[in-house]
């Protein structure tokens, strides 16, 4: 039996009143080691302040439209995934890991569950279905993760109880990607011995430290307006445009026309675009019926000029990382257009809003162009970080005749980078290292069709790398590479001391 942790009411109003008429429903338990387990969950009510509390929420007015589940701040060993199913806690760290770790998809890890792991000699008969679904998995995930980081910040978790499943978490995950963008990863100021280091000025013998990190671009993506430069979310998976922009779904989609289709087209009269569209429907007929049209050219019209006719979804351009030397990612941001250098500039000044968070030392591919870009803005925001290219760009793709990047960005100029005459103190290709994982994940976004909603899109992957952040910090632990996390109020104050004098631009 399901329980609410409770049989008094909570509300200070109601004066601890027994908590009665209760309701109980059938539901079903999916373990980690005792497979699918029958299940009652029972609810109760309080008359004063017509609340009724589950198992794992209760709900003041439950039948009003606005109506709220607030989860307890208790921890519960089983998480509502569903109206009748509840997922273990440990099986969804299971599901977690590989998620995680291994990029199983949301199906193989149901499939996987169904035959092996959901199946046990002790289990127990339901009248339910013993097998668990892909929503159910994901759900369950989301779920959990969102529970952990209500406790992270010490916020209970709200959601609207009177909508459908698919878009009940939403406004939650809105939330915290809010907090998550920019400095929100929790091991945003983790330092440890592979990305801080101690250097001793050959010249004048005082010691300072070095922090270095990369910052770099892989594809990803999600469906997003056909609208330039516009990133409002689409509305269902079938758009091509988000609800701001639906009145131009009537216009015709050769790119830079702008006249209306006529009924049955999708271009306009124009005989050219009109050719462009017969064209592409001739190439989605059967081989008998392209032979054919082969034996009876038509005289439709032909032109110099290309024409490209727009009949698939726009995908944002890519996921920008920013991974300290060691290897822990510290930030993310989708690129919806381009990774030019200004875009790749107010990245990091979202990622690093202080001068004091900034690392001495950033590598990007880029980096001479980058830097180029900000003396041609006169942006001084910047001025104490040294941009370096990456040495595996600086030796295979940047020309020995580009003087810029050889005079400031090369990195052989800079003495503190190199331990030895071959060996270099900070790892500055670990941003495609990293990418290696993060890219994987490209199949599992594209397979969960609710990913069309950004939130779910930017929760997933912002916490794959939480849990990837935490892995990996536990085995840095037993490799003695002594990860801690840095005082930011520390870092103010040792700045302010040595560079009160500087003039930043914001």
């Amino acid at each position: 039996m399901l329980y609410p942790p409770y049989r008094r009411c909570i509300e200070p109003r109601c004066k601890n009143t027994k908590l009665g008429q209760q309701y109980t429903a059938e539901a079903r338990i999916f373990t980690l080691h005792r497979g699918v387990l029958p299940a009652y969950e029972t609810s109760l009510y309080c008359r004063h302040c017509n609340t009724r509390y589950h198992y794992a929420y209760y709900v003041q007015k439950p039948s009003e439209p606005q109506a709220l589940r607030q989860y307890y701040t208790e921890y519960r060993p089983y998480v509502h995934a569903h109206e009748a199913s509840f997922v273990e806690v440990h099986l969804c760290e299971y599901f977690e890991r590989l998620l995680c770790l291994s990029h199983t998809s949301t199906t193989n890890l149901a499939r996987t569950y169904n035959t092996d792991l959901g199946r046990t000699d002790t289990m127990m008969l339901t009248n339910l279905s013993t097998d668990i679904s892909p929503d159910i998995v994901l759900d369950a995930f989301f779920l959990q993760a969102l529970l952990r980081r209500c406790r992270r910040y010490a916020k209970p978790l709200l959601l609207m109880h009177n909508i459908e499943q698919e878009r009940r978490l939403d406004s939650a995950m809105e939330e915290y990607n809010q907090l998550m963008a920019g400095t929100g990863q929790p091991q945003y100021t983790h330092a440890c011995h592979d990305c801080l280091k101690i250097y001793k000025h050959p010249d004048t013998d005082q010691l300072t430290f070095i922090r270095g990190g990369t910052t770099d671009g892989v594809t990803i993506g999600h469906p997003c307006c056909l609208v330039n430069k516009c990133q409002i979310r689409l509305a269902s998976t079938k758009d091509k445009f988000c609800p701001d922009h639906q009145h131009l779904t009537s216009q015709c989609l050769i790119k830079g026309c702008e006249r209306p289709t006529e009924s049955g087209y999708i271009t306009c009269s124009d005989l050219l675009h009109r050719a462009k569209e017969q064209e592409r429907n001739e190439k989605g007929r059967s081989a008998y019926y392209d032979l054919s049209r082969r034996l009876n050219k038509d005289n439709a019209p032909r032109t110099h000029k290309r024409l490209t006719l727009q009949t698939s979804r726009n995908w944002t351009h890519n996921e920008q990382l920013f991974v300290l030397s060691c290897g822990v990612i510290v930030a993310r941001s989708t690129f919806f257009f381009s990774e030019g250098v200004a875009s790749v500039k107010e990245f990091l000044k979202r990622v690093f809003p202080w001068p004091w968070v900034l690392p001495t030392h950033i590598f990007y591919d880029n980096a001479c162009h980058l830097l180029e870009h900000l003396q041609a803005q006169r942006d001084t925001f910047f001025n104490l970080v040294r941009f370096v290219v990456d040495v595996f760009h600086a030796r295979n793709h940047h020309k020995e005749t580009h003087a810029f990047c050889n005079e400031h960005t090369n990195p052989a100029l800079f003495p503190e980078l190199r331990i030895f005459q071959s060996k270099w103190t900070l790892n500055s290709s670990v941003a495609e290292q990293t990418n290696v994982w993060f890219g994987a994940f490209q199949a599992i976004t594209r397979e969960m069709t609710l990913m069309l909603h950004t939130a779910r899109y930017n929760f997933f992957l912002d916490e794959m790398i939480v849990i990837r952040n935490e892995w990996f910090v536990e085995q840095q632990e037993r490799k003695g590479k002594q990860p801690f996390k840095m005082d930011i109020d520390l870092l103010k104050a040792e700045w302010l001391r040595a560079y009160s004098g500087q003039q930043l631009s914001e």
